[in-house]
């Protein structure tokens, strides 16, 4: 997931959130942590699936 990084997809997570990032360290800018939450076999569960748009 590197493209996150790249300058042109922050502006958009800033829109999205309404929000810049913190400042944690001053002398690298902005930073973003990113947290992702998989299902429990997501690719075999039907619900999951349809969830997904699958």
């Amino acid at each position: 997931m590197p493209e996150v990084g790249r300058v042109e997809l922050r502006g958009q997570i800033v829109a999205l959130l309404g929000t810049p990032a913190p400042r944690r360290q001053p002398h690298i800018g902005y930073s973003l942590d990113l947290h992702v939450k998989v299902a429990k076999d997501w690719q075999r569960d039907p619900k999951q699936l349809r969830k997904l748009g699958f």
